[in-house]
């Protein structure tokens, strides 16, 4: 985790008010597409809907903390755990293991944060990589607790025993609902002292604000909502292995927030939607569809270094313009 102090800052665009018309449409879009679309759009939407709330709960350290977290896939991954663990392990109720999953990472943000926010710079993003190492480790190592290298699967029916598309409404609705709350809090007092912390600690720190608090509050809020959809990718699976706190998922993680632009709340919703999408389209047709992928991202960093979000806010300016000409 790494304080991140640039010297032109792009400036946040976000409306500071909920476009709640537009909310409601793409939700009922959403909604009506996993009733009407084959099983395996569905599979797909329901999965980059798990990776928005992911990649939006990690552009909230990326884009308005100032720091950069080079361990965040370990909070999706024992959100995972933590339902697979209670569950198969302790033998608790389904109920219990919803909760726990958001807990336990929770609990390891407030850690693995504690620790990071004492050290600045590349020694910060080092030891989030060291601590994502350790958690890595034990759950590859501790055989008879985490299962090991084979993980712990059957724990769970998986999707709950819903169909794909009750599965799928109901992953939307969390996810709505855990959007509209990271918004909130991006967009209260505590939002505002966050960002503050993140453009400028010195003079945040001046008008009173702690950095480490703020830092540490603003990764223990992503470490929860990271954990949220790690538990529903768990319970969507059915299954957990190491990789899940490995750091496939944390590079994942920061390709969605640099894809969809840093600086802007919707940086982890276009970002999960384009990659998540062209990772189930692109893979099915294209055996080097990493390298096309790629490709990709590299063509938005250069034609929009602010991001998709940058390119979309520019054309709706544009647009507006046209309007009131």
């Amino acid at each position: 985790m790494t304080e991140a102090n640039p010297p032109s800052r792009p400036l946040d665009v976000d409306s500071t008010a909920v476009n709640w018309k537009l909310t409601g449409v793409l939700v009922a879009l959403t909604a009506i597409a996993l009733f009407v679309l084959d099983p395996r759009s569905v599979f797909a939407i329901t999965e980059v809907m798990i990776f928005v709330l992911f990649a939006s709960a990690l552009n909230l350290v990326l884009s308005y903390s100032g720091m950069v977290s080079f361990g965040h896939g370990v909070y999706f991954g024992l959100g995972a755990y933590g339902i697979a663990l209670t569950v198969a392990r302790f033998d608790w109720p389904i109920w219990a293991g919803l909760m726990a999953g958001p807990v336990l990472a929770t609990i390891a943000g407030l850690v693995y944060g504690f620790l990071s926010v004492q050290l600045t710079f590349i020694y910060a993003g080092m030891l989030t990589l060291a601590c994502a190492e350790v958690t890595f480790g034990i759950a590859h190592q501790w055989f008879s607790f985490t299962g090991g290298e084979s993980g712990i699967t059957g724990y769970v029916v998986t999707r709950l025993g819903l169909s794909p598309e009750m599965f799928g409404l109901t992953v939307l609705i969390v996810v709505t609902v855990s959007l509209l709350l990271l918004w909130r809090i991006v967009h209260s007092p505590l939002g505002l002292v966050i960002r503050a912390v993140g453009e400028n600690p010195m003079r945040a720190g001046a008008m009173g604000h702690n950095r480490k608090t703020i830092q540490l509050i603003a990764f223990t809020i992503s470490g929860f909502f990271s954990g949220v959809a790690g538990t529903l990718y768990g319970v969507f699976h059915g299954n957990v292995f190491p990789d899940y706190v490995g750091a496939q998922f944390t590079l994942d993680g920061l390709v969605m927030v640099l894809l969809g632009g840093l600086y802007s709340f919707s940086a982890g919703i276009y970002g999960a939607v384009i990659f998540k999408l062209a990772d189930n389209i692109v893979s099915h047709y294209f055996e080097l569809w990493e390298l096309v992928i790629g490709i990709i991202l590299m063509s938005v960093i250069i034609l929009s270094p602010a991001g998709i979000a940058g390119y979309v806010n520019r054309l709706l300016e544009h647009l507006r313009r046209r309007t009131h000409a």
